[in-house]
């Protein structure tokens, strides 16, 4: 992908009727930049309704299933999927950071906080570091805080509020286990689907 800037010369920096007509004829310069983004952050946002109409069957048979709306809708990506990675703990976001700091490569992190809104598990500085690291979206089943600075980020984020408090630091918890969320229990591998109407877990990769 390139993206093109434009840099103009001002006719005040003309000292002589020779570098008049030298600027004039630079006075629009293009550059070209490659941007390489990380594989599978950028998957093509797939509406959450079409895969619910595209997959009747699967609804049925439970491989399909939809979240609870209780999430509030944070950051720039308002649509993302990617595989899941499962995090469970409650008021302490040692485990949370461990995992953001891997490599994100296009999946999602679902963090079961047990549901508390006394402290967040999610901020601005997280939230930065998972868009830098690749992470397609962040669920939590808490709360965050820097919202502002969440918003300004380029990234997916679900929560059930924000509330300014920091979390516990004492790295309890446990990665990678299947956690009861909004309910619907979620695996660690499976699925998920989010846009500005839902939320859906998938056993395996759906298109449309």
């Amino acid at each position: 992908m390139c993206t093109l800037f434009k840099g103009i010369l001002h006719r005040k920096e003309a000292k002589s009727p020779r570098h008049l007509y030298y600027c004039l004829l630079r006075q629009e310069i293009f550059i070209t930049v490659e941007l390489d983004f990380p594989a599978g952050r950028h998957r093509a946002a797939v509406a959450t309704a079409d895969v619910c109409d595209s997959n009747a069957a699967l609804l049925v048979n439970g491989d399909l299933r939809a979240l609870d709306p209780i999430f509030k809708i944070y950051g720039r990506r308002l649509a993302f999927s990617g595989p899941i990675v499962t995090v469970k703990v409650f008021e302490d976001n040692v485990l949370v950071r461990q995992l953001l700091e891997t490599e994100g490569n296009g999946r999602v992190l679902v963090i079961d906080g047990g549901g508390s809104t006394r402290c967040a598990l999610v901020g601005g500085n997280l939230a930065q570091w998972a868009h830098d690291m690749a992470w397609a979206g962040i669920i939590v089943n808490g709360c965050i805080r820097d919202v502002d600075e969440i918003n300004a980020c380029d990234i997916g984020v679900r929560a059930l509020g924000s509330n300014p408090l920091k979390s516990n630091k004492k790295a309890v918890g446990d990665k990678h286990v299947p956690v009861q969320i909004a309910g619907t229990l979620i695996h660690d591998g499976e699925w998920l689907y989010a846009d500005s109407d839902g939320i859906l877990i998938s056993k395996t990769e759906l298109s449309v």
